[in-house]
């Protein structure tokens, strides 16, 4: 695999579009914010926050956003030369993407898009390590649908209850309670669905959180943690590099750069 190129479309105008041409390269995107609408072919595809989209080197695209909600989103432009299975590269011209861990993933992307942009040694490597994860989350993601759709449904309650409340301390058992099953049940499905525990989960919901007040907020370190619920900063600082990868005390301050497709 070869990356060519990783931006973040931001601010967005509402006459922002792309005429129709073929793709050069595949291409791997995640709305994050607002809307946008994809014409594959003769195909119209409707995007919003949380739906990622694959398109295949050569398709005939073009694009145009929302004018009243115009869309803010995280794209990845590569050659597929793994010598790894993924089905997803290789299912036609494009897959459509209704994302379950929508919050990890942002977080990667996001990782991803910095990690580009900083040109930092070996970062070519650690971007095509970074790629091949969000690939991996995708892949089985598009495998879980195959869930019975009750499975499917506790774990999208479990997670919408958890992003509602991920300030707050939560218990298995108050998760347990608010869907009416036992905890070693909800535990078990979450797990069977997303790939993780609900209390990784939680986790990354309030890392993806902290990451973004670091990097564009003037809080400190302990107010972040603080407000995300950890009483103990010591434990944040171990969760956030086990998430992250490094600590947060090397997480630069940015803006993100507005980048067009």
């Amino acid at each position: 695999m070869k990356i060519t190129s990783v931006l973040f479309d931001s601010q967005m105008g509402k006459n922002w579009s792309i005429s129709r041409s073929p793709t050069k390269y595949d291409i791997l995107l995640l709305v994050i914010n607002g809307k946008i609408t994809y014409t594959l072919g003769d195909t119209v595809i409707p995007l919003q926050r949380g739906d990622g989209l694959f398109i295949s080197a050569g398709t005939m695209r073009s694009a145009v956003t929302d004018p009243t909600d115009p869309h803010q989103m995280f794209s990845v432009h590569f050659n597929d030369s793994t010598e790894i299975d993924i089905p997803l590269l290789a299912g036609g011209d494009h897959r459509f993407i209704r994302t379950i861990s929508f919050d990890y993933l942002k977080q990667r992307f996001s990782l991803l898009y910095d990690c580009w942009i900083g040109q930092m040694p070996c970062y070519e490597i650690i971007s095509k390590g970074i790629m091949l994860e969000i690939l991996g989350i995708v892949q089985r993601e598009l495998m879980s649908k195959q869930h019975p759709t009750s499975k499917q449904s506790l774990a999208m309650h479990i997670q919408q209850y958890i992003v509602k409340h991920y300030r707050e301390p939560i218990r298995l058992s108050e998760l347990a309670q608010h869907v009416d099953r036992t905890p070693n049940y909800i535990s078990s499905v979450f797990k069977e669905v997303t790939g993780r525990t609900p209390v990784e989960y939680l986790h990354q919901v309030r890392i993806t959180s902290a990451r973004e007040m670091l990097l564009n907020t003037d809080m400190t370190i302990k107010e972040i943690s603080d407000y995300l619920g950890y009483c103990d900063q010591t434990y944040f600082n171990y969760i956030y590099k086990k998430n992250i990868g490094y600590p947060p005390t090397s997480t630069p301050k940015r803006g993100m750069k507005q980048a067009a497709e």
